[in-house]
């Protein structure tokens, strides 16, 4: 699979992402790919289809640097391996609190093709050596094409 956020630049190769063992969601190895959390539906599938990526290191920004300025109405694309590219329109972009994360909201299907983007946000705590918040742009399948 592979990920385009025109508006923001980007276009990479998508890996897949499960559970760790304190069965927590796995995060992309490097900052620069994103992941999709391979227990979901995969984009374009009913339900939501959440895909993973790191907002900065300490070497720099991370490919979802950006990922907070994506404006209402942004086209998401993913280009699956069966040639077919789901088109997403970008509905929200959500700050939530790490400590009152809403998985339910970002990864429960609500019977509808979506997909969600997610990377870390808010204020960084130097002392964790994390940020305190994720932000979520939330998206919703608009049609697809075969290339």
């Amino acid at each position: 699979m592979h990920l385009l956020v025109p508006a923001l630049g980007i276009s990479t190769s998508i890996g897949e992402l499960g559970l760790k063992a304190d069965h927590q969601v796995q995060v992309p190895t490097s900052v620069h790919t994103v992941g999709w959390f391979r227990l979901g539906p995969t984009p374009g599938q009913i339900g939501s289809s959440v895909i993973l990526g790191h907002v900065d290191s300490y070497l720099g920004p991370g490919i979802f640097f950006e990922l907070k300025t994506l404006q209402l109405g942004a086209l998401i694309e993913v280009r699956l391996s069966d040639g077919v590219t789901a088109q997403f329109r970008v509905t929200s972009v959500v700050q939530y609190a790490k400590t009152g994360f809403p998985d339910a909201v970002v990864y429960g299907s609500t019977g509808k093709r979506e997909l969600n983007l997610v990377t870390c946000g808010g204020t960084f705590n130097h002392a964790t050596g994390s940020y305190e918040s994720n932000i979520v742009v939330f998206s919703h399948l608009v049609g697809t094409i075969r290339t």
